[in-house]
């Protein structure tokens, strides 16, 4: 079976056509090479929502109270996971999971929207000048360069002398 391979409603709505006719989910998983649980979910999504269920919807930002009863509805076991999804029109029951996994762990605080994609550049405003160093500023800065750079010519001076010294060889 192919993963996250995306179907068309035609092809969705005349696997749960098949199954209405009396085939098996097992037998149609096999035929298609879409899992059985993926075309139980399909099914479920037909018969609450009807041929509308089985398109594919846009992206949706859902809201912290919006989570925040969709969660509750699920801890006080009035609904399944999957009851949840069906009953609230949430794509995946892995969204309502891990929005559960996160009002466990951190509250309804957890549930905030949060921005997706990479953060932004910390770097993209100008930055302000400098102010000139004092020539006190000046000479400690420059002292300091000098001093690693001459350790660095010590060590390079070690490392030559290492090279060239041959290697007693013990017996």
């Amino acid at each position: 079976m192919v993963k996250y391979k995306k179907h068309k409603s035609d092809f969705k709505l005349r696997l749960v056509k098949d199954y209405q006719r009396g085939a098996s989910i097992h037998g149609l998983s096999n035929q298609w090479g879409v899992s059985s649980s993926q075309i139980r979910k399909w099914i479920d999504q037909y018969n609450s929502l009807g041929p509308q269920g089985l398109s594919r919807k846009p992206y949706r930002k859902y809201t912290k109270e919006f989570k925040v009863t969709v969660v509750q509805a699920y801890l006080k076991k009035e609904l399944s996971l999957r009851d949840c999804c069906l009953h609230f029109s949430i794509p995946s029951i892995g969204i309502v999971s891990s929005w559960v996994r996160i009002y466990e762990h951190l509250g309804e605080d957890g549930l905030n929207s949060r921005q997706r994609g990479r953060k932004t550049m910390k770097g993209n405003n100008p930055k302000r000048p400098a102010k000139p160093l004092t020539r006190l500023e000046e000479l400690e800065k420059e002292n300091l360069y000098l001093r690693a750079e001459n350790e660095l010519l010590k060590k390079l001076d070690a490392l030559a002398q290492k090279k060239v010294t041959p290697q007693k060889k013990k017996h």
